[in-house]
């Protein structure tokens, strides 16, 4: 007798473990809330933002022409502050930051008032969406652009945005190529000229004169910045790297 109940329970084991791995693979297993999924390659989940406050090591070149120094960024408000001390001189700039990607509208030490920045974000259908920051005011505006006519990232666009005192406008955006760069107009109440660079899925402008240069920053996993910079109607670009200290 206890043989035969030993043999029906060792049964009754055997019987509830084929129905656990039947149920685990028929059914799928429960997902572990302790992990969350990467997003895919076409989430719209925007990638978080690296704090990039810092003192950097910089060094760049423009054409044969090199430099090195350091740059010093500070965060003001929704924006930072960009100072360069190298070799060539000092600058001072404003800079905005979206996802792994920052810019900058720079200009001599003393010299860059009516200077602005804006940063595109370049969507798959060609849609802008940006930010704008202006030389000494440390908060951002905000910017979109439907494009209506041309292809890829040249053409005419139809805008509607807040600008930094938090006033809505609406108007159009004209994008032309200009030497390695491109030039920008706002047709709105408030008309501005700028010019730029389009670098991967992003776009940064200068606006605000001839005085007001540009950066485009890559904000790299280490927290080092690798960038491309110009001024108006630049025949060709610098480009920067700056290891923090």
């Amino acid at each position: 007798m206890r043989f035969n109940l030993s043999l029906r329970i060792l049964n009754l084991h055997f019987i509830l473990g084929i129905m656990v791995i039947v149920m685990t693979f028929g059914c799928g297993s429960l997902p572990d809330p302790a992990v969350k999924p990467l997003p895919g390659p076409n989430s719209n989940t925007p990638l978080p933002e690296r704090a990039i406050s810092g003192v950097y090591n910089v060094s760049g070149a423009m054409g044969t022409d090199e430099y090195s120094g350091v740059l010093t960024v500070t965060n003001q408000g929704d924006a930072y502050n960009f100072r360069w001390m190298t070799n060539q001189g000092s600058r001072i700039g404003v800079g905005i930051q979206m996802e792994d990607t920052a810019a900058v509208s720079f200009a001599r030490t003393g010299g860059g008032e009516g200077c602005g920045v804006v940063l595109y974000k370049i969507a798959s259908d060609g849609t802008l969406t940006g930010r704008t920051a202006r030389w000494g005011q440390y908060r951002f505006g905000t910017e979109e652009a439907i494009r209506t006519k041309g292809d890829r990232f040249i053409g005419e666009y139809s805008i509607s945005g807040t600008d930094i005192e938090g006033s809505e406008y609406k108007g159009t955006l004209a994008i032309k190529k200009n030497g390695e760069g491109y030039d920008f107009e706002w047709r709105t109440p408030k008309p501005v000229i700028g010019f730029g660079i389009w670098k991967g899925s992003h776009a940064a402008v200068s606006f605000g004169g001839p005085q007001c240069s540009f950066a485009v920053y890559s904000i790299l996993s280490n927290g080092n910045l690798e960038g491309n910079w110009g001024g108006q109607r630049s025949v060709e670009f610098g480009t920067e790297r700056s290891s923090l200290e």
